[in-house]
């Protein structure tokens, strides 16, 4: 049973994304794991509650990476790096349709999303400025509450849909990531970036 529940999460988080959640029905996630319908219901009350599920596990593993990240790095440069990669991982992954759907179909469960970025990303990208700071490889005329507040626009450009149809969105995370960055940094932290081929 318990097998079936990881099957139907993982087969969920993939169609949503691929598709979005208002264009993949119950029946096709019990379909892609080879179960029965039915399967699903006992798992599962209603899509929503999958969604709630695989919302929850995503926002709890970025969590617990957030925390792991600041240990492993060995900068705030590469904290900040390692951070982007999972950033842009989701972004290559997962269609704006998949957002854009959780936002207007489960207010709720996108509330949860919203408060994790206000609390949890925007303390890790509070925490991450200090370091580099307290590093001597960030800006000290930097605005640090500004370049809180500006990190998130990125996402909320996907979201909006305010990508330009000829600029493949990955792409363009990509690129507003690696300037963000670059803004942080003085010449040291430039430095160790172009050292490193930190990016």
């Amino acid at each position: 049973m318990k097998e079936e529940w990881h099957q139907l999460l993982d087969s969920g988080t993939t169609l949503f994304a691929r598709k979005g959640i208002r264009a993949t029905s119950t029946d096709e996630i019990a379909r892609y794991c080879g179960l029965h319908k039915r399967c699903f219901y006992e798992h599962f009350n209603s899509k929503e509650s999958l969604v709630a599920h695989i919302i929850g596990r995503w926002l709890e593993k970025t969590d617990r990476y957030l925390s792991f990240n600041r240990h492993i790095s060995s900068n705030a440069i590469i904290e900040m790096s390692n951070f982007f990669r999972i950033a842009e991982r989701v972004i290559l992954t997962t269609q704006p349709v998949f957002f854009r759907d959780l936002r207007d179909m489960y207010p709720d469960i996108w509330a949860g999303v919203r408060q994790f970025r206000e609390n949890q990303l925007a303390t890790f990208l509070r925490l991450n400025i200090r370091r580099g700071l307290e590093e001597d490889i960030y800006r000290h005329n930097l605005d640090q509450t500004l370049l809180e507040k500006l990190y998130f626009t990125p996402l909320e450009l996907v979201m909006n849909d305010r990508i330009p149809p000829e600029c493949p969105v990955y792409r363009a995370c990509r690129e507003l990531n690696i300037i963000y960055l670059h803004g942080l940094v003085n010449l040291k932290g430039m430095k160790l970036i172009y050292e490193k081929q930190v990016n």
